[in-house]
């Protein structure tokens, strides 16, 4: 027997409609190319701008989400996940900088085009843990993959 979504009440027609709208924007979506980072990137040391206070930086996850663009080739839309870490004194409000490298290899492995993705986080006196995400987006072929890199300071 089918029950007519009126007698499921206003709640249960609500979520109905959220976890449609969900999908709404989903059904052009593709299996992203590999993104990757050699062990010896993942992490770096950068010292704040106004104390000097050293801050241990690490990738703390990546995801993407692809779409197919006119010419076949992919559009990644990248969330970089951050953790920065104060590791000594310097309790004032400061900025740090982040420099991550990116690569775009084909499938015999070479470098077809780079970027400098340059991110600067706040924070706060109070805080010695922070984990932002940095955005960024990268049209590339459907056999090539991204390679990122977390660069030392300058």
């Amino acid at each position: 027997m089918k029950t007519p979504v009126s007698t499921l009440g206003p709640s249960a027609a609500l979520l109905a409609g959220l976890v449609l709208a969900g999908c709404a924007n989903k059904a052009d979506t593709v299996p992203c190319p590999p993104i990757t980072a050699p062990v010896d990137t993942i992490s770096a040391y950068q010292t704040t701008d106004e104390a000097g206070a050293l801050i241990d930086m690490r990738f703390n996850g990546v995801s993407a989400l692809c779409k197919v663009v006119g010419s076949g080739d992919i559009r990644m839309d990248v969330a970089i996940g951050m953790k920065l870490k104060r590791l000594d004194g310097g309790a004032v409000d400061d900025v740090v900088g982040i420099t991550v490298g990116t690569a775009i290899v084909d499938a015999e492995d070479n470098v077809v085009a780079n970027d400098r993705i340059i991110y600067r986080a706040g924070m706060s006196k109070e805080e010695s843990l922070k984990y932002p995400v940095i955005d960024y987006r990268v049209t590339v072929n459907p056999d090539h993959r991204l390679v990122i890199s977390l660069l030392p300071a300058p």
